[in-house]
């Protein structure tokens, strides 16, 4: 048995040993400040959002589209605008809440919400190009609104508690 000085694990003093702490302290020096910074990161972005919030919705209204083709009523279908195989056209998302288009439905009811994080008008045109489900192509469209009839179908503005018939034939 040795004395206990002989039993302590020496030091490894080599050029190897040396280099790898050389490049543990290297290492420790580098991650503490990307640590850092990424933890920093958070914290301000988290605290800008919170500041900011989500947008507000600004309009929120809520007219009706019934549709009937070739004197067939036609189911205006859920999820329009929410569901990515409902949401063709893009282009007015800057106006909606994250995962919604302005313009969609939340039932087959007929109901389209207008739900915006801006003042302005929507027409129906934007809702059926949202949309894309419906094919007017050729056909002969007529559209009232509160039962009175409207030439341009399309350029419809949506208001609330309004009633859209669109008659679509050949």
């Amino acid at each position: 048995m040795g004395n206990k000085k002989n039993q302590q694990k020496k030091r490894d003093d080599s050029y190897a040993a040396i280099s790898r702490r050389r490049r543990k302290r290297n290492m420790i020096m580098i991650l503490i400040p990307i640590v850092a910074a990424v933890i920093i990161f958070g914290i301000v972005s988290t605290s800008l959002y919170s500041l900011q919030g989500p947008k507000p919705l600004v309009v929120h209204i809520h007219p009706r589209l019934n549709v009937t083709v070739d004197g067939s009523p036609v189911t205006v279908p859920s999820q329009i605008g929410i569901d990515s195989l409902l949401w063709k056209d893009h282009s007015l998302d800057q106006y909606g809440t994250p995962g919604f288009a302005p313009l969609h439905t939340h039932d087959s009811s007929g109901i389209i919400h207008v739900e915006s994080t801006v003042n302005r008008t929507y027409t129906l045109g934007e809702f059926l190009r949202i949309w894309g489900g419906l094919d007017t192509a050729g056909k002969t469209v007529r559209a009232t609104v509160n039962g009175q009839p409207v030439s341009n179908f399309t350029n419809i503005i949506l208001r609330d508690g309004e009633q859209i018939n669109l008659n679509i034939g050949r």
